[in-house]
């Protein structure tokens, strides 16, 4: 019996690297978190094509290999930020991809968008930035990333407006100056007589009239100035929500 065991043990030893090359035994072989993620991806890239014109961008595939490893019981996140030159700012993030955890604590980038995995020593960007725990806080944060975008193009707009009617009060507020000097050389310390009283109170017609012109631009410029606030502080709540919504 022994001699039996002995020879099934040295033909299984003899045969194993056959049956393993071949994927007879494959399915029995069980693989790593790490195995599991790499295959992921790359199946994902040989049936996927990234497009900007299709609108096909990173953020769907990350949601697309998120989902696919999540079915696998693979944890993952959601990453965001900046893998060249990295980012400060949540604003600042242009790429999305994927961190799968491949055990305890510890991840392993996935670039969704060329289907292989980038390990930390070879580009410590792709471990740093914001993270989102599934797919609903990451398409919250687009939603928002689109307001906020939508802001800043109308905080700029007004900007532009409120600088522009600044320097038109400033130009109306000298001409009212000028006039002001122009009625004193005319008529301060005159002889007064009716001709000269009504030229001074039609030129103080002037005066005043040039002031209410002065007065508009200025309104109109402290009007752009509160809008401008209002927005940024309407910002700096998108922002805060943005952030929140990360890990």
């Amino acid at each position: 019996m022994k001699g039996k065991l002995a020879f099934i043990s040295l033909l299984l030893v003899l045969l194993l690297p056959s049956l393993v090359g071949c994927g007879v035994l494959s399915e029995f072989i069980e693989k790593t978190p790490s195995e599991i993620a790499v295959d992921t991806v790359e199946q994902y890239y040989q049936t996927h094509v990234y497009s900007e014109y299709d609108f096909f961008v990173c953020s769907d595939m990350a949601l697309d290999v998120w989902d696919m490893l999540k079915a696998q019981g693979i944890p993952a996140l959601i990453q965001i930020g900046n893998v060249e030159t990295g980012a400060e700012n949540i604003t600042e993030a242009d790429h999305a991809w994927v961190l799968a955890e491949v055990s305890p604590g510890h991840y392993l980038a996935l670039e969704t968008t060329t289907g292989y995995a980038v390990w930390e020593k070879d580009n410590p960007s792709y471990y740093q930035g914001w993270s989102f725990d599934n797919p609903r806080e990451y398409k919250r944060f687009v939603e928002l990333r689109q307001e906020y975008n939508i802001r800043v193009d109308v905080i700029e707009q007004l900007a532009t407006k409120a600088q522009e009617t600044y320097e038109a009060y400033e130009e109306e507020y000298d001409y009212y100056q000028e006039l002001l000097s122009e009625y004193d050389t005319r008529y301060a310390g005159h002889p007064v007589s009716q001709v000269l009283l009504d030229a001074a109170m039609a030129y103080r017609d002037k005066i005043d009239a040039q002031l209410a012109v002065a007065k508009e631009k200025e309104g109109r410029y402290n009007e752009l100035t509160e809008l401008i606030n209002e927005q940024q502080h309407e910002l700096e709540n998108v922002v805060s929500e943005m952030r929140g919504l990360t890990g």
